[in-house]
């Protein structure tokens, strides 16, 4: 299992909707269109596909692997979000 960054910048309201659903799934919100998620390198891609399937040219998401190493050194102000850090298991079917 790795932890990802996943950052959007989507410019039609629908297809932001979709997008967000979509991260959903995937992992948790951090902020509007911010997600931590924990998965392995096929989930990531899947995820990577299906999004591509609702980008168009003028929207861009932003995928980050981060190393264990680099996620236990983050640093954190303000309060602490509900359910980040408490990751759901997710399974491919």
């Amino acid at each position: 299992m790795e932890t990802w960054l996943v950052i959007y910048d989507i410019r039609n309201e629908k297809r932001l909707r979709r997008i967000a659903k979509l991260m959903e799934r995937y992992g948790v919100r951090v902020q509007k269109s911010v997600f931590e998620t924990m998965c392995d390198e096929h989930t990531i891609q899947r995820m990577r596909h299906e999004a591509k399937m609702i980008l168009e040219k003028e929207d861009s998401l932003i995928v980050i692997p981060l190393c264990a190493k680099c996620w236990q050194k983050k640093i954190q102000y303000g309060v602490k979000t509900e359910g980040i850090g408490e990751y759901k298991k997710f399974q491919v079917l």
